[in-house]
């Protein structure tokens, strides 16, 4: 009985091992062939780039690898926003495919205005019009670097120095960032200011004008500095405090200052996002989601709901599809 137990067992137990070996030849020779196929991969990168002639300035943006939103895309992975904004706030956000016509600035603009408001207004507006303007320029720049980066994967020299002066005065950092990462970054922070909230500000900023900083250092917007050789020390400034009220050479640097200052400062994060998704749907209309996310500008707990009265009551909102012509 036992042979016959023998006989029949010890065939079983030899075709076993063939089949367990056969396995791990095949794994073996199947990781054999993927690194073989990463190699060749690698050489063949490797050889692209090494056949192209690049200057040190292109080989600093071709050599790095793809973006990390390409990367993020290739694995499906959704980036989580720590802060997500309130789906309310997207939802009055409607997509306008046909934008408002922009109409030009002119005269008869400000008539419904009474003799000191409309002296202010027909000043400041139009130096905030063209900073707006300014701002799209630079926008259009960007963009058209972006379209250059995703086609060729490089920029000459002149355009890099151009978009790294940008990126240095809206406080982003540009050393070892891929430069299609840069670009978009840029055009998230970087845009226009609807004129409504600029010239409603600059008005209670300033006290139409008429304030001290207006009248002799043009601080239109009230900006704080803790440079003594960049200020001037409030009359009511608290003990303590060592803040000075930022002055300026003409009005024009002010509005200036005040753009890069919405642009860049991280307390007005949410005030950016909010205006990104405007931008994708193309609808600047409701500018009161805007104005929501300025409760940092002063430490005034009111400061929003009388932004929101001075464009109201001023009929601001007119001015908000204004242009001017050259």
């Amino acid at each position: 009985m036992d042979r016959l137990y023998n006989f029949f067992c010890f065939p079983l137990l030899l075709l076993g091992l063939i089949f367990i070996s056969n396995g791990f030849v095949g794994f073996v020779e199947n990781n054999t062939n993927d690194t073989k196929n990463n190699s060749q991969t690698a050489n063949q990168i490797n050889k692209l780039y090494s056949e192209k002639e690049i200057t040190p300035s292109e080989k600093e943006i071709t050599l790095k690898g793809p973006p990390i939103t390409e990367i993020v895309k290739e694995k499906l992975i959704v980036k989580v926003r720590l802060k997500p904004i309130n789906p309310i706030i997207t939802s009055k956000i409607e997509e306008q495919i046909n934008p408002s016509m922009q109409l030009t600035l002119s005269d008869k603009d400000f008539d419904y205005l009474n003799s000191n408001k409309k002296e202010f207004v027909k000043t400041v507006l139009p130096i905030i019009i063209k900073e707006n303007q300014n701002i799209l320029m630079i926008r259009s720049f960007v963009s058209e670097l972006k379209d250059k980066l995703e086609t060729f994967r490089t920029l000459d020299n002149k355009e890099i120095r151009k978009l790294n002066e940008i990126a240095k005065k809206y406080n982003i950092k540009h050393h070892n960032k891929h430069k299609l990462d840069l670009v978009d970054e840029i055009l998230s922070n970087v845009d226009i200011i609807p004129n409504s909230i600029a010239l409603a500000q600059a008005a209670i900023e300033s006290g139409w004008g008429k304030s001290r900083f207006a009248k002799e250092y043009n601080a239109l917007f009230g900006e704080y500095t803790y440079d003594n050789s960049k200020g001037v020390i409030p009359l009511e400034r608290e003990n303590g405090d060592t803040h000075l009220i930022k002055a300026f050479s003409s009005y024009s640097n002010s509005v200036e200052s005040y753009f890069d200052n919405i642009n860049s400062h991280n307390a007005y994060e949410d005030f950016r996002d909010i205006r990104n998704i405007m931008r994708e749907r193309n609808n600047f209309s409701n500018v009161n989601l805007l104005v929501n996310k300025l409760s940092t500008y002063a430490e005034d707990e009111n400061y929003i709901k009388t932004i929101r009265q001075v464009i109201k009551t001023n009929n601001f909102s007119i001015f908000d599809q204004k242009i001017i012509t050259y």
